[in-house]
């Protein structure tokens, strides 16, 4: 029993809070979001000095585990990202997002935490340089694999105010991956009740009304089909 109890509070705590959240947002950020938006700030052509902040500020604000943020990973890289700034996120979000940081200065010390951000990011930025040298004949000439369902076609026209509301959109699923990781969600109760369980039907329920008002039936399709895939 201490056996299926261990596991039924993973699926709880990890996989339905963490994993299948950052699916959607993977999802949502391959068949809403154009790719200038990623490879503007995140391309293989953008300067140093701007790809490789945007990713460390990115992996900061995301409060994901060393699983979470693979699918997130994937995403930016299938919409453009160069190795090297994808791969200075996907160091740097699950060792120096607020969460942690916040954890390991509360348990072990400041000292601690200011060792765990400037390490992390100095080797992340490190990393992503060496790698991008080491690949970069690679992924410059490896295509991107086109999906049927990413390309949907729109019965209204592409604009930017679109493009606002897909913005909007990906930050109520990073609401819901938020409230479903931070512990501070769990701990603080309203009436007895976990405020943790008050929010997130809330949260989920707004990603439904944006999706189904914002977007048309082939969107939401490419939305849902990229997110299994």
């Amino acid at each position: 029993m201490g056996g299926v109890t261990a596991l039924v509070e993973y699926l709880a705590a990890h996989v339905l809070s963490c994993l299948i959240p950052a699916f959607f947002i993977a999802g949502a950020m391959n068949a809403l979001l154009h790719k200038e938006a990623i490879t503007k700030y995140l391309g293989e052509k953008t300067p140093l000095y701007i790809a490789y902040p945007v990713a460390v500020i990115s992996g900061l604000l995301l409060a994901v585990c060393s699983c979470t943020v693979l699918p997130l990973f994937a995403g930016i890289m299938k919409k453009g990202a160069g190795i090297g700034p994808a791969i200075a996120f996907l160091y740097t979000a699950p060792a120096t997002n607020i969460l942690a940081v916040a954890f390991t200065w509360s348990v072990i010390g400041a000292d601690f935490a200011i060792a765990r951000i400037v390490l992390s990011i100095t080797f992340a930025i490190m990393i992503g340089l060496i790698i991008s040298k080491l690949f970069a004949s690679t992924t410059s000439a490896v295509e991107p694999v086109p999906v049927a369902c990413a390309c949907a076609p729109s019965s209204e026209p592409d604009t930017g105010a679109g493009q606002k509301h897909v913005v909007l959109f990906i930050a109520s699923l990073v609401a819901i991956l938020i409230v479903g990781t931070w512990s501070i969600f769990l701990v603080t109760k309203l009436a007895g009740i976990p405020i943790r369980f008050l929010i997130l039907p809330v949260l989920i329920v707004l990603v439904i009304i944006e999706a189904w008002r914002w977007f048309n039936r082939d969107q939401r399709s490419a939305w849902l089909e990229e997110t299994w895939f």
